[in-house]
């Protein structure tokens, strides 16, 4: 609980036929983290034995497989999508993970099981997939005809007679509406007058121009019509006034329209049959791709492979039976410790189940390194008062202590982040109540002036009067926690044998502090003499600027404060909803209602914004002023090589 789980590296050596049996039986268990053995072979003596174990031709197999299944799987999704939850639905009322039933399928039977699989769903996809893109597409290209004929919808002229001749070339089209005038003039210019040049204004900044031509002289007349903002508009195929063509093919998208929405259905059946099965094969051979690319990670002679991995040290002996059942005893498995000071070891973090949803607070910070401390058993206790301290209120508890339940009962029924959010909240909410009882905090005064309930006052305190108390308890709480950590500090560093780190970091502080303490009581002589010892300690190994450290500390301890800042912030702004909510109740007619919705809103936006300040503030004091003390974090994530499902279960 309080250092993460011991390491064992793991040293595998086995004939070569029985790799695949050991890889599959490996990712079964799931507790071993393969690393790469040829990285550690740096003697010259090593690589004159062993080579690299080259990729698994079937990976390219696989590879084309899913690529096969995810087109087919994405057509699927396009035209008739699976239901997904909203947020608020995947937070508190979420639809069961789906689950598929799959056959015990690898290696070359899951290979040639999909071959059969995917030869059967592209037959059944192939033609309505056709149909349905031939259909979009025309509905695509009716579109945009759509679009522009609308610009020229109300110009009075025969769409069959906008056509290409030998002779005579006809362009219509829209243009800036103040060069109209230019495009006439120019048009006369380059065709010596044989031209003609209709327009008509359809919007304030544009019109309808409509253009004959020569043939031979199309392509100057073109040139010119581009640089002068001319957008032709491809009216081919098309006959009628704008309006009667527009008319034709809005009815014959309205056509495609229905024969889309039917091949659409067509298809969501073809789906309900193949969707599962191609999801579950996807899944399975994923699986089997992670088995034969972990390969990659061994070396090997001629007749067998060696591989290197990283292996919680409780798990070892049931590994070492599973490796020699399945190799039949043709095998050589060692274990070793990892080196005092490592870097690469894996950190596998394993504490109680209440503990162990604040571990996510934990790693935000930083995964703890393998000799490091797991501070999150200190984060939980500290965090849960912190909280409390700061919302302070009794109701705003049971508020954060329902959300918790609500995630609880919702999403952390499926989602382990939601889970671990709902422990937190019921956790912090159940504090917050505590902290209210005691402090008498039941929606601000709510209660006591409003209600007239007596019994619900302080019993220890009340925030708003007994200020000074508050602070100097908030102050005593953050030394308490400061001192905690220095202890910490200091004995890692005298356990790492680095002693000026211990003293010029930790202990100076204790003798400085005692020293104070004692001047405070009256004790003058034992106290200086103490605060005179720290001083000299960290003037000695910090120099000139350990003024710096000892105004560091106290910025430390002040910063404690922020409890009370809090802690205050949200009992005066519950007081003040309660006196504006009751300043209302004297507006007629509306009165009552009025001020219940004051009530209300400005309870809840209390609740919410202080909730969400306690929070971050809680976390503040420990990454800033806490870890500092004796925790680094940047250690490496344990992934061990497991099956990793989300869909199919065996």
């Amino acid at each position: 609980m309080f250092r993460p789980v011991q390491m064992r590296r793991l040293h595998i050596v086995a004939l070569s036929k029985y790799k695949y049996p050991l890889m599959k039986r490996l990712h079964e268990l799931g507790v071993v983290q393969i690393t790469d053995v040829g990285r550690m072979m740096d003697s010259p003596e090593w690589t004159q034995i062993l080579e690299n174990q080259p990729s698994d031709p079937a990976i390219r197999q696989i590879t084309a497989h899913v690529m096969s299944l995810n087109k087919i799987i994405d057509f699927f999704d396009a035209v008739s999508p699976l239901p997904e939850d909203n947020f608020f639905k995947f937070l508190f009322r979420p639809s069961p993970p789906k689950v598929i039933a799959a056959e015990k399928l690898y290696g070359t039977k899951l290979l040639e099981s999909t071959d059969g699989l995917l030869e059967e769903a592209n037959a059944a996809v192939k033609e309505p997939e056709e149909r349905l893109n031939r259909v979009t597409s025309e509905l695509g290209e009716l579109s945009e005809k759509v679009e522009s004929l609308e610009k020229i919808r109300d110009f009075r002229v025969d769409l069959a007679d906008v056509v290409k001749t030998d002779l005579l070339n006809v362009f219509i089209g829209v243009a800036p509406r103040e060069r109209t005038d230019e495009i006439s003039n120019k048009l006369s210019e380059i065709t010596d007058g044989i031209c003609y040049v209709a327009s008509q204004g359809i919007f304030e900044t544009e019109s309808v121009v409509l253009v004959a031509a020569l043939t031979e002289k199309s392509k100057d007349v073109s040139d010119h019509l581009r640089r002068l903002g001319f957008e032709r508009i491809d009216v081919s195929g098309l006959s009628g006034t704008p309006a009667d063509a527009l008319s034709e093919l809005n009815g014959r998208i309205a056509a495609l329209n229905s024969e889309a929405e039917s091949l659409r259905s067509e298809v969501a059946k073809i789906a309900e049959i193949w969707r599962d099965k191609l999801l579950a094969h996807r899944e399975l051979l994923l699986i089997e791709r992670d088995r034969l690319d972990v390969v990659t990670n061994f070396m090997r002679t001629d007749e067998t492979f060696f591989l290197v991995g990283w292996i919680p040290a409780t798990s070892i002996n049931s590994v070492k039976e599973e490796v020699f059942k399945v190799t039949k005893g043709y095998s050589v498995v060692k274990e070793t410790n990892p080196n005092p000071t490592p870097e690469d070891t894996p950190v596998h973090l394993q504490n109680p189940p209440f503990i162990r949803h604040f571990q996510l607070l934990t790693e935000l910070f930083g995964r703890p390194k393998y000799n490091e401390i797991d501070p999150t058993f200190m984060l939980a206790p500290a965090f849960m008062l912190f909280f409390g301290i700061m919302l302070t209120d009794a109701v705003y508890g049971v508020m954060m202590t329902v959300l918790g339940l609500l995630l609880l009962r919702g999403g952390g029924r499926y989602s382990s982040s939601v889970k671990d959010f709902g422990v937190i909240f019921t956790a912090i909410g159940c504090a917050t109540i505590g902290f209210g009882i005691l402090t008498g905090g039941y929606l601000g005064d709510f209660a006591r002036e409003y209600v007239g309930i007596t019994a619900l006052s302080p019993i220890i305190f009340d925030p708003m009067v007994d200020v000074q108390f508050f602070l100097i308890l908030v102050l005593v709480i953050g030394l308490i926690h400061l001192n905690l950590g220095l202890l910490l500090g200091f004995k890692e560093n005298v356990q790492r044998k680095e002693y000026k780190d211990a003293f010029g970091d930790q202990f100076w502080l204790f003798p400085l502090q005692i020293g104070i303490a004692l001047l405070a009581m009256g004790m003058d002589l034992a106290g200086a003499s103490l605060c005179l010892i720290g001083i000299i300690i960290v003037a000695i190994i910090h120099g000139p600027l350990f003024f710096f450290d000892i105004t560091g500390y106290l910025g430390d301890v002040l910063s404690y404060a922020r409890l009370l800042a809090l802690g205050l912030a949200t009992s005066g702004i519950a007081m003040t909803v309660n006196i504006l909510s009751s300043m209302v109740e004297g507006v007629p007619l509306i009165g009552i209602a009025l001020g219940a919705l004051v009530f209300v809103i400005g309870h809840i936006f209390n609740w919410g914004m202080n909730g969400l300040g306690g929070f971050v503030h809680g976390i503040r004091l420990h990454y800033v002023e806490f870890f500092n003390k004796f925790y680094e974090g940047g250690g490496s994530e344990y992934r061990p090589y497991r099956i990793r499902r989300e869909l199919t279960r065996e």
